[in-house]
């Protein structure tokens, strides 16, 4: 991440010192989360088990638009035993990640900050503040975009997830709105999930959500297959660590449920953040907490044989001794995308893709052979809205 793993850990937008908290009760893993996100599709995949993972080739749809699309975007390949990592031509000297899919469109954050004259600078890490880009099946650097319309902002906007039919956008931002950005009690200014809505090409009707608060961050959204849930990360009151996952209902009016701790055997009281659900209902994110190669590593959660959730740590070449995080994932044709500070990148944060060779039924049943963890000392401080510097 462009904090190259420094005492901030996860949350790359906790540049201005949020306190996390700490010292919050446990809450055992809400049973209408396994319910939804494993037992509806995982069982659909498992009645079917002798004709779908017996049978798992890793062979690719070569002609969809997610395998076209990833080969648009490739320079270099490098196979391992479960995965063929494309290294990207769309990273750029400074921080690139957060993918996301959008209509046949890679979405991604970057601080890049292309044909500015107004340029906004992040004090601390002296790089311009993060914009959504899209990328298309022809990407080079022309072809690589700001989203249109009102969504980007002069500070962060990251992590977004798009509805399936492309029309509504969720994503993370300082906490600005109506050109004027808030502070909680402490002066630090947080984070927020926004959404938007998709008009005559371009993103507009921008509002928070909710269930976010002044005092304390709500970031990082992905979305069910069918919509109905949105998840997310946060150090609301109640986490159990640094930052834990939640889950929300939305209804069909819009409106929103009350969120849920996705519980103790997600979170830990390290970070556990940047959740994705996968169009099989797996549910993949990023921890500092649980046992991994360091840093923040990727990891999915499954239902083992009896039905007790499992963690699973994907390993390498997905996982390194840097940060790992904002996976991503069609199952459906085995291509997805993350990103990494590791070394041989191009910027602080580069995104790479990637093909599925070995199904991940094949995490079942093994731990992965990790040997030790890193062990961090956080250090929270609180830096003014004075960090924030705006040149024109």
């Amino acid at each position: 991440m462009f904090l190259k793993k420094n005492l901030w850990g996860l949350f790359f937008f906790f540049i201005w010192g949020t306190v996390f908290s700490q010292s919050k009760q446990l809450e055992r893993l809400d049973v209408a989360f396994i319910d939804y996100a494993f037992a509806d599709v995982e069982a659909e995949n498992m009645s079917v088990q002798g004709n779908h993972y017996n049978n798992y080739s890793g062979t690719l749809n070569v002609n969809s638009e997610y395998s076209i699309l990833l080969d648009s975007l490739t320079s270099k390949e490098k196979k391992s035993e479960n995965f063929v990592l494309n290294i990207l031509n769309i990273n750029s000297k400074y921080s690139d990640y957060a993918p996301s899919f959008c209509q046949e469109k890679l979405v991604f954050s970057s601080s890049r900050d292309v044909n500015r004259v107004s340029k906004s600078f992040d004090a601390f890490s002296n790089q311009p503040f993060l914009d959504l880009y899209t990328a298309s099946k022809e990407a080079d650097k022309q072809r690589i975009k700001k989203l249109k319309g009102k969504i980007n902002s002069k500070f962060h906007e990251s992590s977004p997830v798009f509805t399936a039919d492309g029309k509504t956008v969720y994503f993370t931002r300082n906490n600005y709105s109506n050109k004027k950005s808030k502070t909680n009690t402490e002066g630090s200014v947080l984070l927020k999930i926004y959404q938007a809505k998709y008009k005559e090409e371009k993103w507009v009707n921008i509002k928070e959500l909710p269930f976010c608060s002044d005092e304390y961050s709500v970031a990082h959204p992905t979305l069910s297959p069918d919509g109905r849930y949105l998840y997310f990360a946060s150090d609301m009151p109640g986490s159990l660590g640094k930052s834990d996952l939640y889950f929300v209902r939305i209804y069909k009016d819009g409106s929103f449920g009350t969120p849920q701790n996705l519980g103790n055997q997600i979170n830990t009281d390290g970070r556990e953040t940047f959740p994705y659900v996968s169009d099989k209902g797996k549910l993949f994110f990023a921890s500092d907490g649980h046992l991994g190669f360091g840093g923040l590593d990727i990891f999915v959660a499954m239902p083992d044989e009896g039905g007790e959730t499992e963690i699973y740590n994907l390993g390498e070449p997905i996982n390194s001794p840097e940060d790992d995080f904002t996976f991503i994932i069609n199952e459906e044709n085995k291509i997805g995308y993350f990103a990494s500070n590791r070394e041989g990148g191009k910027g602080d944060d580069d995104i790479y893709g990637f093909r599925q060779l070995i199904s991940f039924k094949d995490y079942h049943g093994r731990k992965p052979n990790i040997i030790r963890k890193l062990e961090r000392i956080i250090e929270t401080k609180s830096t003014e809205n004075s960090s924030i510097i705006v040149s024109n």
